[in-house]
């Protein structure tokens, strides 16, 4: 290649190259499958016999049941579940004799609790058992998202205490509102909190409570055994325990008749708060996921029926799971809390009427949708943002004056998942001046990831803030805008303090390595012997090697694809939910590698086996050959020869250009697969064809090209309109010339 080339193509590249410096990357991913030692596998085979079931399948228990032995794993695939005594939770005496006191006098009470699912259910179930014991007078307060925010705030005691109430019961809310517990007393109004969030703690590290009865499992000096109840756990718990004082049971007799009325909304919730499904948890959900076959409440069943198109007076529903509520039924409850008030969602729980309880669901599922429309465009709006910081930061912190509050929780979440970094959204929305103040109010969310505490993060850099609170992984704060750079400084000095370096690989486990052949009927029902799944229970991830893609079909305008994939005389069909069709970097032919999920697909009365995928690499040969064709062509451009079925023609560079100059808009970033798949619609195009096709139209000033590794590239359209004639490329003449028939 010619020096006039050769600089034309460095130019270009290093333009390219220092936009690069302050890109943040993806990381790589590595599936990483688990392994067992010899004395494991003999006990696995022994639950494999001792319970006839799938060797694969034991393993699952095996590793899920703590490597704990046969006895172990008998008691996780057979057991009916454990609950603890309620009582056994600190404070529980006293809330019961107070909430026992209010039912005998008919006093007015208000549940006071949160605005996302978890405080919904809670305030549901305990609002209905509460009236059912007499309460009628029993109503619920939540407060706005947006206008009062996370937790107590004395403007709500006020209204509260000024309806006439003389009892607050707290769900999923008021360990740490010492202050505002003792407003409360001050205005008149009892409080009974209960609640799962940390306590507070004194510069010594002790316990700082409500002056309340305080019922919650994380306290220190708390007896029960299980810590990990999400708020509506807790709300159930003190159900159970008042059903005992009421009615003289056991506590064992009284939780079953209390999860037989109720444990369908805190399945609900406590699946939409990722709370670990193991011990009390795994055995409420199992509870609430079998009764949302024939539901208790009437605004349950509405949901159900709309989300699974399915009547549930007439049809037999479909499978009920627990993704099936976290991705489905969860995010249209938390989207009326996120997009208008949490209130509305609690009055379809409490409905009785049909009539009234599908017009509220379908409301709910409307709102969704807004909420959806809402949320893409604030992540598109983030990353945009996100090549202005700096990208060495471990905690990515962004705001904005419009971004919704209600929203920039789920957008957070979505960040943090894509780079495997702790992210911060803050949003000043609302701010009424006509110009930025330094002391606007915003509102931020944030999610971390294993190995950054956020709430101790936040804790560390308090002085920047004016509220903060939450858990390890999710959390939410306030703060003034002159603030934010100096919070965006400390949050980022401790996170590298505490934090590991980032990996430049994400390792993703995976259970077993599966052959197509493997995926039987039998051994997919035989999955259900791990359900529920979920946090601390996760649904088992195979990896299936070499398969060949036969056919790809978009789903639902493009935003998800289904293949058929086969390996020898097996096929089988994959679904892959969020992966646009438009982005999928493979073709029919290629040899790929999965990370997924099993399951039975159930439609029109018929079951069958189906795989979702999680994930897709190319196999080993896929690898080979990009690496092969990589070589060739970096010898041709040195001077190799090329074989002339592998120059490519003006069609081929018709076909990229026209898909670089439809996608310019969207991307800089592409893979050479990506463009390979999409760029003509006849065939795929081949990789050494479009290498060529890039370096010459980068030399003849087509685009500005830099190709960031033998798989990526970054690309910017140049002279969009300006016809150049091939001919005169030198590197296109000097591979024609030196091409191989």
């Amino acid at each position: 290649m010619s020096e006039k080339i050769k600089e034309s193509c460095a130019r270009a590249q290093n333009q390219k190259m220092q936009k690069n410096k302050t890109r943040r990357k993806e990381l790589l991913r590595s599936w990483v499958c688990s392994e067992h030692t010899e004395k494991e596998k003999r006990e696995i085979a022994e639950i494999a016999e001792k319970f006839n079931i799938n060797r694969t399948v034991a393993g699952l228990v095996y590793d899920r049941v703590g490597k704990a032995g046969p006895d172990a794993a008998g008691e996780f695939i057979n057991s009916k579940g454990v609950y603890h005594d309620p009582f056994m939770l600190a404070d529980m005496d006293k809330a019961c004799e107070r909430i026992l006191k209010a039912i005998e006098e008919k006093e007015k009470v208000t549940v006071y609790g949160d605005y996302d699912v978890d405080g919904v259910t809670s305030v549901a179930v305990l609002v209905s058992y509460l009236r059912a014991c007499g309460l009628y007078d029993c109503g619920y307060y939540i407060p706005n998202r947006i206008g009062e925010g996370y937790g107590l705030c004395n403007s709500a005691i006020d209204k509260i205490a000024d309806g006439g109430s003389t009892l607050m019961i707290t769900v999923d809310t008021g360990i740490t509102a010492k202050e505002e517990v003792g407003y409360a007393k001050s205005a008149g109004l009892d409080t009974v909190v209960t609640d799962h969030h940390e306590c507070r703690r004194g510069e010594n590290g002790e316990m700082i409570l409500p002056d309340a009865p305080s019922v919650n499992p994380r306290r220190d000096d708390c007896k029960a055994p299980f810590k990990e109840l999400a708020g509506v756990g807790v709300a159930f718990k003190l159900v159970c325990a008042l059903e005992m004082k009421r009615s003289s049971l056991d506590a064992q007799r009284a939780t079953e008749i209390i999860a037989d009325r109720y444990s369908e909304l805190v399945a609900i919730g406590t699946i939409a708060d990722v709370m670990p499904l193991v011990d009390e948890n795994r055995t409420i959900v199992k509870a609430g996921l079998e009764n949302m076959y024939c539901p208790r409440f009437v605004g349950t069943k509405e949901l159900l029926s709309l989300c699974v198109g399915a009547d549930y007076d007439k049809d037999n529903p479909k499978k009920i799971s627990s993704s099936f509520i976290s991705f489905t039924i969860a995010p249209r409850i938390n989207a009326v809390g996120r997009m208008s008030s949490a209130t509305e969602a609690v009055k379809l729980f409490l409905c009785e009427q049909s009539e009234e309880a599908a017009e509220r669901a379908a409301a709910l599922c409307e709102m969704n949708t807004v909420r959806q429309r809402e949320e893409n465009a604030i992540l598109s709006q983030a990353l945009e943002k996100m090549e202005s910081i700096d990208p060495d930061d471990k905690v990515i912190v962004l705001d904005d004056d419009s971004w919704h509050h209600g929203v920039i929780g789920i957008v957070a979440s979505r960040i943090s998942e894509k780079y495997s970094l702790p992210c911060i959204l803050i949003s000043f929305e609302g701010n009424t001046g006509e110009h930025a103040s330094d002391k606007d109010i915003g509102k931020g969310s944030g999610r971390s990831i294993k190995g950054l505490d956020l709430v101790k993060a936040l804790e560390e850099t308090k002085e920047t803030l004016l509220k903060f609170g939450g858990h390890e992984l999710a959390a939410g704060l306030s703060l003034e805008r002159g603030k934010t750079d100096e919070f965006r400084k400390l949050i980022n000095r401790y996170a590298s303090q505490v934090m590991k370096d980032t990996e430049k690989v994400q390792s993703i486990s995976a259970d077993a390595e599966l052959g197509l052949s493997q995926l039987s009927y039998d051994f997919a029902c035989q999955l259900s012997i791990l359900e529920p799944c979920g946090q601390a229970n996760p649904s088992p991830r195979f990896i299936l090697k070499d398969l060949v893609i036969e056919e790809i079909y978009p789903l639902k305008d493009g935003r998800h694809i289904k293949l058929v994939l086969s390996h020898e005389t097996e096929k089988i069909t994959a679904l892959w939910f969020g992966m646009k069709y438009s982005d999928f970097e493979y073709c029919v032919g290629d040899y790929v590698d999965l990370l997924a999920h099993v399951e039975i697909n159930e439609f029109m009365g018929k079951s069958s086996v189906q795989v979702h995928i999680k994930d897709m690499k190319p196999s080993e040969k896929s690898e080979e050959k990009l690496i092969s064709d990589a070589a060739v062509y970096n010898r041709a451009i040195h001077g190799g020869e090329l074989l002339y079925d592998l120059i490519p023609d003006r069609e081929d560079f018709a076909a990229v250009y026209r898909y670089l100059r439809a996608n310019s808009h969207e991307r800089e970033d592409y893979s050479y697969a990506l463009i390979c798949a999409h760029a003509s619609h006849k065939k795929k195009l081949e990789y050494i064809k479009l290498r060529a096709v890039l370096d010459i139209m980068c030399e003849l000033s087509l685009i500005n090209y830099f190709a960031i590794d033998e798989k990526n590239c970054r690309i910017e359209m140049n002279n969009q309109g300006t016809k150049v004639d091939l001919e005169s490329s030198e590197l296109y003449a000097s591979l024609k010339r030196r091409a191989i028939k």
